[in-house]
């Protein structure tokens, strides 16, 4: 055997010792390819038919309440004015209104924010005779929400309404003007009720809780207590008959509850 054949022999011995760890990497990857699918697809077999995994879960409710007393006290009044014509009938309405907001204002303090016009309406009236219809004139109908916060001005404001021409009076009607904060409380009351029931029924069955899944909640508040007081409904009275039927009276505003349900559901740990 030549030098030369010695050489080359030489040359292939060292370039197949160079790639085989490198066809040994590959063969190993290979395999952990190959045992991968298989355990994927024996698990996919296993599976067949079979429902999802289901953890157990426990639901709990709580009740918080929370007791106010109303802050706002809101008012109704009105005025109905009949005239010949639209610019008639609007201008003494106009000026009706006008003086009892200024009074508001003025004497009582309340805000212009506190202050709202709830309705305004212009109406034609008519005359039946012998099947006829005719024009008779026009009514304007405009009505105000008033908010009192001073409760000792209740009455006080309603007999100035009629004195100054209202005759439609309904209220008080009285509420919370900001019952979140309440809202908050009687929250964070129902939360621990419910937590200390969940604590209770885990000893009793004999579980573990674990974490908290969801939490939802409902609320509860009165809608705002109507007094009736005044003259609501009356439209069409006269001056001095309406303002003798709204004398000054004690108002008592009572007290609201505020309440909240609460539904939280742990997980039953293992």
């Amino acid at each position: 055997m030549t030098e030369q054949n010695l050489s080359n022999r030489s040359t292939k011995y060292h370039a197949k010792l160079i790639l085989l760890p490198f066809v040994v990497v590959v063969m190993i990857l290979l395999s952990a390819y190959l045992v991968s699918l298989t355990r994927n697809s024996w698990e996919n077999f296993n599976y067949i038919g079979k429902s999802p995994e289901y953890q157990y879960q426990v639901s709990i409710s709580g009740t918080g309440k929370v007791t106010a007393k109303p802050d706002v006290a809101i008012i109704n009044v009105g005025i109905i004015t009949e005239k010949g014509t639209v610019e008639a009938a609007q201008k003494e309405n106009t000026d009706k209104m006008n003086a009892i907001i200024a009074e508001l204002k003025n004497q009582y303090r309340i805000v212009e924010e506190d202050i709202k016009t709830s309705y305004y309406q212009i109406n034609p009236r008519y005359n039946w005779s012998d099947g006829r219809q005719t024009l008779a004139g026009y009514e304007v109908n405009q009505s105000v929400q008033i908010k009192v916060r001073n409760f000792d001005n209740i009455g006080k404001i309603v007999s100035m309404a009629g004195e100054k021409g209202a005759n439609s009076v309904s209220g008080p009607n009285f509420t919370i003007d900001d019952p979140e904060t309440y809202r908050a409380e009687a929250r964070k009351e129902a939360i621990a009720q419910a937590k200390d029931k969940a604590k209770v029924l885990a000893d009793e069955v004999g579980i573990n809780l674990g974490r908290i899944v969801s939490f939802s909640e409902d609320s509860y508040q009165p809608y705002p207590v109507n007094y009736a007081y005044g003259i609501g409904g009356m439209g069409g009275l006269e001056q001095k008959a309406l303002s003798a039927a709204v004398p000054e009276a004690d108002i008592q505003s009572g007290s609201q509850e505020v309440s909240i349900n609460v539904y939280i559901t742990y997980e039953i740990a293992k």
